[in-house]
């Protein structure tokens, strides 16, 4: 068993069509993925288990995704997961907005694939 199918991550984004993408993705790369529609369901699944990385996106119904990233980071128990931001909303002020609220990465969709995962690797070190 390599190291990657030890690390689980969490997809959260409110397209069906992107999670099952990210999620094709990551689970031939060897991880366990887990994937929420909204943040209630997120954060339910964060309850339960932990994640090591969670991908989240910032067009959510609801709550958005600076919220769930802020929530997450002023959260002690959840505050050390990595959050990498993919948003097809990538201008310079939302990019800056999610680093001050404590994202490690931005990726804009449509995601480079090759790029996105060796960059990801980092996070789970």
């Amino acid at each position: 068993m390599d190291k990657n199918s030890l690390a689980s991550i969490l997809i959260v984004d409110d397209s069906t069509t992107n999670l099952v993408l990210l999620e094709a993705i990551l689970q031939e790369e060897g991880y366990n993925t887990d994937v929420a529609l909204s943040a209630k369901e997120a954060f339910t699944i964060i309850e339960r288990k932990k994640p090591d990385l969670i991908l989240l996106d910032l067009l959510m119904p609801q709550v958005s995704g600076f919220e769930i990233l802020e929530k997450l980071k002023s959260n002690l128990s959840t505050s050390e997961i990595p959050v990498v931001v993919v948003s097809a909303v990538s201008t310079k002020e939302n990019i800056e907005m999610c680093k001050r609220l404590g994202a490690a990465d931005f990726f804009a969709k449509p995601i480079d694939i090759p790029i996105f995962l060796s960059k990801f690797k980092e996070y789970l070190l």
